[in-house]
């Protein structure tokens, strides 16, 4: 846990610059897809959306299932992430509010710990 005292920092405005920005920072860490893989997702969700494609063809078959059946669970898993990342949105837009309404540093602290505690049960 961070101290946090009269020295942590130098005015209220920078406690909150500071705060506001590591409430960014951890949101789009929860967002994070690595590159190469969200490109994949892309792909398949566009073939999903087309009901075919060679990388889902290719995907079913590897996988011993039936396209349509891979296709409904890329559809799925998509709506799932959407939703996922529409909450982190919500909570972030949130707790920076709260962040600009704190009359301390050591209440920006607790909001951050607050939102920390919100992105995991997101998980």
């Amino acid at each position: 846990m961070a101290n946090l005292n009269a020295n942590t920092f130098k005015s209220r405005e920078e406690a909150e610059d500071h705060f506001l920005t590591l409430i960014d920072t951890l949101a789009s860490s929860a967002r994070y897809i690595d590159p190469a893989q969200s490109d994949v997702y892309k792909q398949k969700l566009i073939e999903a959306r087309e009901g075919s494609g060679k990388l889902l063809e290719s995907e079913a078959k590897e996988l011993g299932m039936p396209l349509d059946v891979l296709i409904n669970a890329i559809l799925h898993q998509h709506e799932k992430r959407q939703l996922r990342i529409h909450r982190i949105e919500l909570d972030r837009v949130k707790a920076k509010a709260n962040i600009r309404k704190a009359n301390t540093a050591a209440e920006m602290h607790e909001e951050i710990k607050e939102f920390k505690q919100q992105l995991t049960l997101l998980q």
